[in-house]
């Protein structure tokens, strides 16, 4: 489109406003003094497009050159001043200065889970000879969504056939990027202003591409040719045409096969996905169908996904993670130097209708092919559970018959295994438990969280994966944990880890990657800068380079060449050689403790060669000191001192303010007071975070105890000496809870340093579920226990906890071991959190929404007590928070089983508060034990529900980096509501409400004669006007477009690994431009 006019300017800019270099694609700005001042009589769409220029320039320069995006004298953005237009199109300059239309910005598609920009194919696609223009749309939706160019060739002539046109294409785009169907036009219809008349181009025609069609032959031929139209929507399909060639790919290939096998049961050798790329057409795979058995050749689990080659430097073999095909690592063999060969295993299994076999004997089959079939220099690449420990296993088989490995890399994961001992067992039933209620769709929401791409697969193939996955992991954790308590199966191979950055499942690999020891000699990690869990599809071209070069060098002792350096987007992070051999244990054991874990600690840590050093959470040890090692005993043994103190406190926190009503008949000191417990533990909570990310936990978590402790036993001289007051309760609660939120965060960082990381999942499962039962027990106990004993009694029981709790962290030393450390610090996780939440209008509504819920929710809880309190003695009180406690079980049972909504998550949280209010209208019903304990079973439940389908909302619609920040900023909003709703809702409403449901007030003959009259019925009041209040919110909420088309506006997240890949790229960018 050339350069700009006189008096006028343009940029391309990226996402954050800056200037791209040329030959980068960016979206077009116009400026300059031809640009017109905003739309008229629309204020709102002048705000969105016309944008304050900071690249104007100075009126008092020189006129700089107009496409000089960085010219001097630029203001800031937001000022006043020269404005520039944002046109919504993208472009890019070209080396001889002028601009490239590319085609508009909000085109922008997603095909098989990839970003695309269309102007980028149409780009391509005008490169190539005889092509004038070309238009990229797509056709169907969802798996069934392909892409289609329109081409513009005037002139006539024989035109390309589209296997030429995919062809061409297919040596500068990605394969998702490749038009399935072409239509050549010799004009592309137009408007009346020239541009394209996208309405009026035609459909692609249905069948082959070119060519005529051939009529199936034969029943088998009839029967395929059928399955396939139905699949890809076409009329008919002839003996033939190619799969692919009509629009097939990867992920309807998966369909297509299990369709296939319900249409020919009968078969010995079911067909499989690999056939169809290896038999892409009617005929050829129709022929595949009928040839006899032994015709077939014996069944082979690898499939060679790179092209035959006469000669070749090196073979990979892959192993997928579970529920995967042997296709998820097609990108890595098409990134693969040319004179590299990929063999990706097929699990028996993976594919549906196919059966399952057991995982040794896969292991077995495939090291007996590797050694028989697999031509030059060897490395393995596992990833994930099922695919590190299939890697693992045909390792040491191919080893023993005698084959050399160049290098074993495992991805994704790091050994994890059960914990042995009777102190874990308890643990381990209810974990046990836990997996076998975990509903699919849970684990379906977890696993879009991680990256994977649930949209583009169907209901049966999702529910096959979540199996494999069920099955695939137990059976990892049995061969890991069965691995650490043996001996031999020593590989001569290196291990090289190969971890995303931003991969929760492989945190703490600076340390962890030395667990491979226990196998070999040589262990690495290699790091790839902001890459998630399924970084295969997105970064196989880093991976190929990983898989090829990295053990080269390690064997040259060239490693320093992988080190961390600027602009580099994978890293050797670590190397660790062992000597003596990978089986040696340095050191004896300390305990009994230690020694139950020094059968599988592997050797302790050695001086590296390269990467950097665990972070020690003890630091200025004595170097003549014994190491001491991570163990489920030393942690066990503080998680008990640490769960008895929690318990303890939570007693005190929420004994105290029903004390202080008792002693006073005050809602106002009830509700401030319950403020005052809350707001100091959130104020110093990024303090705390700070604290303990660059300190010694063990040290932060004893003056924690200690503090909390002293806090306690003052109250407890006060109390028995009669002299306790409610100002000093006051005093002392706020110093509680500024203790507590230390000690709590200490805790929280110290577990990965306690145990061995093989076992963490278990150690945090042990946590959570110590911490349920604390918020279960406390609430059914507490009032109880008051009842019985008194508050002096549970002070009591608070000071002995945090004398139990401070002595035995007294007495344990700690690990020299990586703890817990937070990618950044709270506050700035708040403040990013904002930015990201502010920045959607319907993350806006969201929170906006939690505040005003929270105002009318919130003092209600607090109410429940002085509400039974007020017909009833404490003793009635403890039965309903009884009836709360186990609501709240249940709830998130329920939750755990059921998963949760699929699709229509928000209105599921409306649907929860519209149970959670009619719960709160039956608690306020009558002065009754037995309806108020109803009422708070259904509080606490609905409220359970609420909560984890809210988790679902942000675990499917925010990328998992920044679940953190959403979480936080979600958090602090609730939160900060809460004081308002205890210290000001909480007293003032009863307070007016109450004269109103006195004998002979104004509502006793109305409302009264529903719900009662007398004292504490302005509390009922309370709970039918609030929980109508909520009912009516969440009723308008259904038809505010905001809120009720949230689910249908707001994508799912992205994959994780792809706002990584985007992250980098934009880095990239940014540097360039500087």
């Amino acid at each position: 489109i050339g350069t700009p006019l006189a008096g006028g300017r343009c940029y391309v800019l990226d996402e954050n406003r800056d200037p791209v270099p040329p030959g980068v694609t960016g979206e077009l700005y116009v400026g300059g003094d031809r640009l017109a001042r905003g739309y008229l009589g629309r204020p709102d769409l002048t705000a969105e497009r016309f944008l304050p220029d900071p690249y104007a320039p100075d009126p008092y320069a020189p006129e700089p050159n107009a496409s000089d995006a960085n010219a001097s004298g630029a203001g800031e953005p937001g000022s006043g001043g020269p404005r520039m237009y944002r046109t919504g199109d993208l472009a890019r300059w070209r080396a001889d200065g002028a601009l490239e239309y590319l085609g508009r910005a909000d085109d922008q598609i997603k095909v098989r889970g990839y970003r695309v920009e269309p102007g980028e194919i149409e780009a391509a696609l005008t490169a190539l000879p005889g092509i004038t223009q070309a238009v990229v749309t797509t056709r169907g939706e969802g798996v069934r969504q392909n892409l289609v160019a329109h081409l513009e060739r005037p002139g006539g002539g024989e035109p390309p056939t589209a296997a030429e046109l995919r062809a061409a294409l297919g040596e500068v785009l990605p394969d998702y990027m490749v038009p399935a169907r072409y239509v050549v036009m010799e004009r592309l219809p137009l408007l009346a202003h020239g541009k394209v008349d996208r309405k009026a181009l035609p459909a692609p025609a249905d069948g082959p591409a070119a060519g005529a069609q051939v009529e199936p032959e034969g029943e088998t031929e009839q029967v395929i040719a059928a399955l396939w139209a139905d699949l890809l929507e076409l009329p008919r399909v002839g003996a033939l045409d190619d799969f692919f060639e009509l629009g097939g790919h990867s992920l309807l290939a998966t369909q297509l096969v299990a369709r296939m096998r319900r249409a020919f049961p009968d078969l010995a050798t079911p067909v499989g996905v690999m056939d169809l790329f290896k038999h892409p057409t009617v005929r050829r795979l129709a022929a595949l169908v009928t040839a006899p058995e032994g015709d077939r050749g014996p069944l082979r689990l690898l499939h060679r996904l790179t092209p035959e080659r006469r000669k070749v430097a090196g073979s990979v073999v892959c192993a997928p993670y579970g529920g995967g095909s042997a296709l998820i690592y097609k990108p890595l063999a098409d990134a693969l130097p040319a004179d590299w060969a990929l063999h990706s295993l097929a699990v028996p299994g993976h594919e549906l209708g196919e059966e399952a076999m057991d995982i040794d004997e896969v292991a077995r089959l495939c090291a007996e092919e590797i050694v028989a079939n697999v031509a030059g220099p060897l490395v393995l690449y596992g990833h994930c559970g099922v695919g590190v420990r299939l890697t693992v296993e045909i390792a040491r088989r191919v080893e023993a018959a005698g084959r050399a490995i160049d290098a074993v890399h495992l991805g994704g994961i790091f050994p994890f295994a059960r914990p042995g001992g009777r102190g874990a067992a308890l643990a381990e039933r209810f974990a046990e438990l836990a997996a076998r209620l975990r509903s699919d769709q849970g684990m379906i929401n977890a696993l879009a969280a991680a990256g994977l791409d649930v949209d583009e697969v169907d209901e049966e193939q999702l529910r096959l994966i979540v199996r494999n996955r069920r099955v695939g992991t137990k059976e990892a954790e049995r061969y890991f944990g069965e691995l650490y308590e043996t001996e031999g199966g020593v590989l001569t191979a290196p291990v090289i880890a190969v971890c995303g950055d931003r991969d929760p499942a492989t945190e703490f690999y600076e340390e962890r990657f030395r667990e491979w020891h226990r196998i070999t000699g040589t262990a690495a990690v290699v790091v790839l800068d902001e890459a998630g869990h399924f970084f295969l599809k997105y970064r196989a071209r880093e991976l190929a380079d990983i898989l090829t070069g990295v053990h080269r060098s390690l064997a040259a002792g060239e490693e320093a060449r992988h080190h961390r350096t600027d602009g580099a987007t994978w890293w050797l992070a670590g190397l660790s050689r062992d000597g003596a051999g990978a089986e040696s244990v340095a050191g004896v054991p300390e305990d009994a403790n230690d020694a139950e874990e020094a059968k599988a600690a592997g050797p302790p840590r050695r001086q590296d060669r390269s990467g950097t050093p665990g972070k020690s959470g003890t630091p200025g040890r004595s170097g003549t000191r014994r190491p001491v090692r991570p163990t489920m005993g030393r942690f066990l043994a503080i998680a008990t001192g640490q769960q008895l103190s929690m318990i303890g406190s939570a007693l005190t926190e929420f004994a105290l303010p029903i004390w202080v009503y008792l002693q006073t008949g005050s809602l106002f000191q009830l509700g401030l007071l319950a403020a005052f417990g809350l707001v100091p533990g959130i104020v110093v909570a990024p303090l705390a975070g700070a604290v303990v990310d660059r300190g010694d936990r063990r040290r932060v978590m004893l003056w924690g105890d200690v503090a909390a402790g002293l806090t306690q036993a003052a109250m407890l001289v006060l109390y028995l000496g009669g002299s306790l007051e409610v100002w000093h309760c006051y005093v002392m609660i706020s110093l509680l809870s500024a203790s507590l939120a230390f000690q709590r965060v200490a805790w929280g960082s110290a577990v990965p340093q306690l145990v061995p990381k093989r076992y963490l999942g278990r150690a945090n499962g042990v946590v959570q579920m110590a911490l349920g039962l604390a918020q279960f027990l406390v609430p059914l106990i507490a009032v109880g226990i008051l009842h019985v004993i008194g508050l002096g009694g549970i002070l009591v029981f608070d000071v002995v906890s945090y004398l139990i709790a401070t002595g035995v962290t007294l007495a344990v030393r700690f690990p020299d071991a990586m703890a817990a450390t937070r990618r950044e610090s709270v506050g700035a996780e708040m403040r990013a959190g904002f930015q990201r939440a502010l920045g959607s209008r319907y993350f806006r509504a969201m929170l906006f929404w939690f505040a005003l819920l929270n105002i009318f929710l919130s003092p209600l809880f607090l109410l429940v007590t002085p509400l039974v309190l007020s017909f009833s003695s404490t003793a009635s009180a403890g039965w309903v928070s009884t009836a709360a406690g186990l609501g709240a079980v249940l709830g998130g049972l329920t939750l755990l089983v059921w998963g949760g909504p699929r699709r229509m998550r928000l209105r599921g949280v409306l649907c929860a508060t519209l149970g959670l209010a009619a719960a709160c209208v039956v608690t306020g019903l009558r002065p009754s034990v037995a309806v108020v304990a109803a009422g708070a079973f259904g509080m606490t439940y609905g409220l359970a529900l609420l909560n984890g389908i809210y988790a679902t909302v942000v675990q499917t619609k925010v990328p998992m980096r920044f679940h953190g920040r959403v979480i936080a900023v979600n958090t602090m909003v609730a939160w900060s509501t809460l004081p308002i709703g205890f210290a000001l809702v909480a007293p003032l409403g009863p307070g007016l409400l109450q004269p109103l449901m006195d004998e002979g007030g104004a509502l006793a003959s109305s409302v009264g004669a529903l719900i009662g009259t007398g004292d504490g019925r302005g509390i009922g009041l309370l709970y039918l006007v609030f929980g109508l209040a909520m009912a009516v919110l969440a009723l308008v909420s259904f038809f505010v477009p905001v809120l009720a088309r949230f689910d249908r506006d707001v994508p799912d997240a992205e994959s994780d690994d792809l706002i990584g890949l985007e992250t980098l790229q934009a880095r990239a960018k940014s540097e360039i431009t500087a």
